[in-house]
């Protein structure tokens, strides 16, 4: 059975930034290498606010990366939160984060191909249109007035294919 090496430090900063946001990765930098560590702790550690840090552990949680046990505090009656990363979890994550960017871009694709020739841009780039959203506005920009130009989307629509191959052939080594 092969054993699957930690993930780089790269690779935590790009999913936990995507996943979770930029504000988590000093939690789990710090959490990385230990074990149950209060959230007491890590607030005094880092000079966090508990309830910044608690924010922040609850969102890592929500994608799994980190993991928790409570224990009651015996002499105040509190339960303490005990913090884990879960390094293991950055690689799954990454391949999920991954295929949703890819649904959102085919997705986007198809609706690009559907619809080719078929936008309309205002000049000074507030806003692009379909062409039934364009003809409810009578070609005009709802923000500024401006009339609408009809837009060429063929570049669009390279850009998003290059996209989606790119991100196929991610996934396809993220998953050899």
């Amino acid at each position: 059975m092969a054993i699957k090496k930690a993930p780089t430090k790269k690779l935590i900063v790009n999913t936990v930034s995507e996943a979770v946001g930029e504000d988590a990765l000093d939690i789990v930098f710090y959490l990385q290498g230990k074990k149950d560590i209060s959230e007491f702790t890590i607030a005094e550690d880092l000079d966090i606010e508990i309830h910044q840090i608690r924010n922040i552990l609850y969102r890592l949680n929500n994608e799994h990366l980190v993991t928790y046990r409570r224990k009651k505090d015996r002499e105040k009656g509190w339960y303490i939160s005990y913090w884990t990363f879960n390094n293991p979890r950055v690689r799954e994550l990454h391949l999920i984060l991954k295929v949703k960017k890819l649904e959102k871009f085919q997705d986007r694709l198809d609706n690009e191909e559907k619809n080719k020739g078929n936008y309309f841009l205002c000049p000074n780039a507030c806003v692009r249109m379909d062409f039934p959203t364009a003809t409810e506005h009578d070609f005009r920009c709802p923000e500024c007035g401006t009339i609408l130009n009809q837009q060429d989307n063929t570049r669009t629509i390279e850009m998003l294919r290059e996209k989606t191959d790119e991100l196929i052939s991610d996934i396809k080594k993220l998953k050899a």
